[in-house]
C-alpha cells in the first residue's frame, strides 16, 4: 500500500479517536470488512464552484456523510478518495488536502479485542455538479441518495468529527 500517513505531512489536522463497543457477532462481521482489511478509509468534503458541499446518505449512517471508502492496496490516500467519490457519486474531484484524521476501532464487548482503521477526511474541489448515484458503484455500496448542500445539514453523521473538519475545509486549514 502506498499510503503516507497524513499526520506525518500535515501538522494542523483535526485528530480524534473513536470507539464503538459491539457484541461478538457484530465484531466478527466488521473485523472481516474491507475497511478493516485495508486499514485506511478516505472520505472528502467535495465543494463546487458555489461553495456547496456534496454529501451522501447510506442506510448504516444516522445522517448525511462524506462520500468515501476503503483504499485499494495500490492507492495513495488522494487516489483512493478520488476513486471513491467517482464510484459513489459520479463526481470527479481534485483532492486539496487532508483536514482530519480519526482512528476508529470497534471493540468486542466480551473480549476487549479491537478492529478498525484510520479515517482521513479530505477537502476536495468538484470538477462538475452532475450527480450519478450508481454511476460505477461497487456491489457492496449502498448509497441511497447524494445531494449538494449549502452547508452541513443538521443531521450530519458523527458531528463530533465532521463538523470541526468541515469548518477547517471552509477556512482552508
Amino acid at each position: 500500500m502506498r499510503v503516507t500517513d497524513a499526520r506525518e505531512r500535515t501538522d494542523d489536522l483535526y485528530v480524534t479517536e473513536s470507539r464503538e463497543n459491539v457484541d461478538p457477532a457484530s465484531f466478527a462481521e466488521v473485523a472481516d470488512s474491507e475497511a478493516v482489511t485495508a486499514g485506511w478509509v478516505a472520505t472528502a468534503f467535495a465543494f463546487d464552484d458555489d461553495g456547496r458541499v456534496l454529501l451522501v446518505e447510506q442506510p448504516w449512517a444516522d445522517g448525511w456523510i462524506c462520500p468515501g471508502g476503503a483504499l485499494k492496496s495500490d492507492e495513495s490516500l488522494s487516489e483512493g478518495v478520488a476513486r471513491e467519490l467517482r464510484e459513489e457519486t459520479g463526481i470527479e474531484v481534485d483532492p486539496v488536502a487532508p483536514r482530519g484524521v480519526d482512528e476508529f476501532a470497534f471493540v468486542n464487548e466480551e473480549t476487549g479485542e479491537t478492529a478498525g482503521w484510520t479515517l482521513v477526511v479530505y477537502e476536495a474541489v468538484a470538477e462538475s455538479t452532475e450527480i450519478a448515484v450508481g454511476h460505477d458503484v461497487e456491489d457492496d455500496e449502498e448509497i441511497t441518495d447524494a445531494r449538494w448542500f449549502d452547508g452541513l445539514p443538521a443531521d450530519v453523521y458523527n458531528p463530533d468529527l465532521f463538523e470541526p473538519v468541515y469548518e477547517r475545509c471552509e477556512n482552508g486549514q
